[in-house]
């Protein structure tokens, strides 16, 4: 008997220590679920106050989320974001690179890191930022238009224009990435080639001021005086604050002998530069007074 009772005494060598452990281990995991939902619940403030524009709140919600939950991709992301929104792009690149490295095949982490680093002029680093974008996204046609200004600022010129040209036999009637060809072109001075595509981008988009000032800026720049005149007519109807247009039309008009019609334009020219650029505003009045002159 007293042999049976020192029997039932006996506890397993270890078997308190385990049952510790697990109770330790649960524990741990329910405080580590309450900091992920605590996390995840500043995170998604930090949205609400970037939505209104609230910086500063955003930016304390997003902060808290990511000392909750350091591996929070998405909060990295949109700290970025709101960083990026409000001029920081030193500091939201930091927050990209992070989000890269928690989810590396996350396209839009890519797309907005070498969007900043283009803002930043760092261009040899936003391009393999911006080609991985678009690798991962086929249809990213703003990285695509940033990897040409990119490669365009390094005097890469013909090779922005083959990027853009495999993503346009791609996606052939996406009026983006049309104007953004015709753009490349044009700065390689291929006007007639770039012709063609605005006029594409505005067969999708038909009236589209900004392709429209595109093709006019082209038509001009290809001295095809008389079709660039009507295309910004079209640009100053629908924007008559645009001084750089109204220029452009008066050089149009002068050299299609239309007198009359350039002093007008260079006088719109003045009066909406006065201001801002008193200088070019006289030269403007100067040359509007030497046409009158007999």
């Amino acid at each position: 008997m007293m042999a049976d009772m020192h029997k039932t005494s006996i506890v397993r060598p270890g078997f308190t220590a385990v049952v510790a452990r697990s109770l330790l281990a649960a524990l741990l995991l329910t405080a580590s679920v309450a900091r992920a939902d605590e996390a995840e619940a500043h995170y998604r403030l930090g949205l609400e106050h970037k939505r209104k524009g609230e910086t500063s709140e955003a930016i304390h919600e997003l902060r808290q989320a990511i000392k909750l939950r350091p591996d929070h991709a998405a909060a990295h992301m949109a700290m970025g974001g709101v960083l990026a929104d409000s001029g920081n792009y030193a500091s939201a690149i930091k927050c990209f690179e992070k989000a890269i490295q928690l989810s590396p095949q996350h396209a839009p982490a890519y797309a907005l890191a070498g969007a900043a680093l283009v803002h930043l002029k760092r261009y040899d680093d936003a391009v393999p930022r911006l080609k991985k974008a678009i690798e991962l996204d086929k249809d990213d046609g703003v990285s695509v238009a940033n990897l040409g200004l990119a490669l365009r600022a390094l005097g890469k010129g013909s090779d922005a224009i083959k990027e853009m040209e495999d993503q346009v036999e791609k996606h052939p009637n996406d009026p983006e990435l049309l104007n953004n060809l015709g753009v490349a072109l044009r700065k390689e001075r291929r006007y007639e080639e770039a012709i063609v595509y605005f006029q594409r981008a505005l067969d999708q988009r038909p009236g589209d001021l900004h392709v429209t000032r595109n093709l006019a800026i082209t038509t001009r720049g290809a001295q095809r005086f008389a079709d660039a005149i009507p295309l910004y007519k079209q640009v100053v109807d629908k924007d008559p604050t645009d001084a750089g247009a109204y220029y452009d039309l008066a050089n149009c008009y002068e050299k299609m002998g239309q007198v009359d019609d350039a002093v007008k334009a260079y006088e719109r020219y003045a009066v909406l530069v006065q201001d801002k650029d008193p200088k070019s505003a006289e030269r403007a009045k100067t040359r509007a007074g030497s046409l009158k002159s007999p």
